[in-house]
């Protein structure tokens, strides 16, 4: 059996768990703050229009479905005659015009002198501002923070070609042509 004194103690225990039940709520017991006797008013739940959600049709209904739609959307449909233009040329917007025989880039492309990169955007704009200073078309574009100052640009490859040797004996820079990129 258990000891007689562990068999008071368990006794005394709960003697005063259950007086501390019955007295601290006693003792405790206060005027309620005046924070806790705030009204909270809820809404009414807004009234929304309820969604139908058609259950899943087997795929030979759906594509009949959806060809009675067309079928039905295509009813209203009037088509307008446009006029035939004068001269004959590709209605196509981005057609490029015929090459010559001789080679040659094409149409659009351009190309750029890059001349440095730096981490710091003042050696940027220090070093477009030089380059203004000499009549060079100059400017500087941030990517990855990383700061590029480029010349340009020009149409022919050959031109930034020779304006990299010029830079390259005036302000003793090496730069690379690439294409120009308007992003």
């Amino acid at each position: 059996m258990i000891d007689r004194t562990i068999t008071y103690r368990l006794i005394g225990a709960g003697i005063m768990v259950l007086s501390a039940a019955i007295v601290l709520p006693l003792i405790l017991d206060g005027e309620r703050p005046a924070e806790l006797d705030v009204q909270v008013r809820v809404t009414p739940t807004p009234d929304f229009e309820p969604i139908n959600i058609v259950p899943a049709q087997p795929i030979d209904q759906f594509h009949e479905t959806v060809q009675q739609e067309a079928q039905a959307s295509t009813d209203d449909i009037r088509l307008i005659s446009v006029p035939k233009p004068a001269v004959d040329r590709p209605l196509v917007q981005n057609a490029t015009p015929p090459q010559s025989t001789e080679s040659s880039a094409p149409a659009g492309e351009r190309w750029t002198l890059q001349i440095a990169t730096f981490k710091s955007q003042d050696n940027a704009i220090r070093l477009v501002d030089k380059l203004k200073e000499a009549n060079y078309s100059a400017y500087s574009i941030t990517t990855n923070s990383l700061y590029k100052v480029y010349v340009g640009p020009e149409f022919k490859r050959e031109v930034s070609n020779k304006m990299r040797e010029e830079i390259k004996t005036t302000f003793n820079l090496t730069g690379i042509v690439v294409k120009y990129s308007v992003n």
